[in-house]
């Protein structure tokens, strides 16, 4: 099934900050999307917290720490989405964001 929109995560060691980042597209009231979560090398938590989010992200980790720019690049060639978002991984979205962007 294709999502209406592919939210773009990257990370690189964003332990502290990634649950309420995800916790705000949890409260989206538009729900058609996946999450494309780019893990760009993380050595904390990262991985464990957005593999634990459930079945509309899908996680992805470089081989190797690159610059944000070239990480951005690569989770959109894995999103599926007719529209594209991103969210950085120390923000927080208002529920309903998506909603009255799409």
């Amino acid at each position: 099934m294709t999502p209406a929109v592919s939210v773009i995560m990257n990370c690189l060691n964003c332990a502290r900050e990634l649950p309420e980042a995800l916790e705000s597209v949890r409260g989206q009231t538009f729900q058609d999307l996946e999450i494309i979560f780019w893990d760009n090398g993380s050595t904390d938590e990262s991985a464990a917290i957005a593999r634990a989010y459930g079945p509309q992200l899908r996680y992805f980790r470089g081989e190797r720490t690159v610059p944000l720019g070239a990480a951005r690049n690569l989770a959109l060639a894995e999103a599926r989405g007719r529209y594209v978002a991103f969210l950085d991984c120390d923000d927080l979205w208002r529920p309903g964001k998506l909603e009255a962007q799409v």
